[in-house]
C-alpha cells in the first residue's frame, strides 16, 4: 500500500503543531475521496482520535472520552490496515487506554504520540516538520489560542455558502413537488 500525503501530513499536525482540527480537515478529505461509505474505515479512527485530542485540549471531557472509545473501537478493527501504515500496531492501544482513563480521572490535556514503525516515514514527517517550523513530538505544541479554538477562528464563508445553497435548493425541489402535484 502506497502511503498517502493525506495521512503524512495527519501525522505532521499531529505531532507537529498538534493542529488536531488540521488533521480532522485532511483525512476527511482523504476518506470522502476514498473510503466514504465505509463510517469503520481507518481514516475515520484516525479522524475521532485528533477530534478525541481536540475536544480534550478544550475541555470538553464528555466529546473527548465520546470519540477517544470510538476511535479505540474503529482502530481495533482495522489493526492490519495499521500495520500498512506503519504504525506500530500495539503503541496506539495502550496510549488511547491511558489517555481516556487520564479523561475519566478529569486530568490536565497532555498530547500523545504515535509510534511509527518505518524509518523512511518517519524521516519524511519529520523533514516536513521541520520545514513548517515545528518540532517533530514537542508536549507543548499548538498551544496557540488559534490552533485550540481552531473551529471558531477559521473562515467559515464557504461552509456557509454551501449551507445556503443547499438550503435553497431543497427548498426549490419542494416547490417544484407540489407544483408537479397540482
Amino acid at each position: 500500500m502506497k502511503i498517502p500525503e493525506a495521512y503524512i501530513e495527519y501525522l505532521v499536525h499531529f505531532h507537529g503543531d498538534r493542529d488536531y482540527f488540521e488533521c480532522h480537515e485532511l483525512l476527511e478529505e482523504h476518506w470522502k475521496l476514498t473510503d466514504i461509505k465505509n463510517r469503520h474505515s481507518v481514516w475515520v479512527g484516525l479522524i475521532q482520535l485528533a477530534v478525541s485530542q481536540y475536544h480534550y485540549r478544550r475541555s470538553n471531557i464528555v466529546g473527548a472520552i465520546r470519540l477517544m472509545k470510538k476511535a479505540l473501537n474503529n482502530l481495533i478493527e482495522n489493526k492490519n490496515i495499521l500495520i500498512t501504515l506503519k504504525i506500530d500496531v500495539n503503541d496506539p492501544f495502550n496510549k488511547m487506554n491511558t489517555q481516556l482513563t487520564r479523561m475519566k480521572n478529569n486530568e490536565e490535556y497532555e498530547s500523545i504520540n504515535i509510534k511509527i514503525n518505518d524509518e523512511r516515514l518517519l524521516t519524511i514527517c519529520k523533514s516536513k516538520c521541520k520545514e513548517l517550523g515545528f518540532r517533530w513530538g514537542e508536549q507543548n505544541a499548538g498551544d496557540d489560542y488559534t490552533i485550540i479554538h481552531r473551529h471558531a477562528v477559521r473562515d467559515r464563508t464557504s461552509i456557509e455558502m454551501e449551507r445556503y445553497l443547499s438550503a435553497i435548493t431543497k427548498r426549490l425541489k419542494r416547490e417544484r413537488k407540489l407544483q408537479l402535484k397540482n
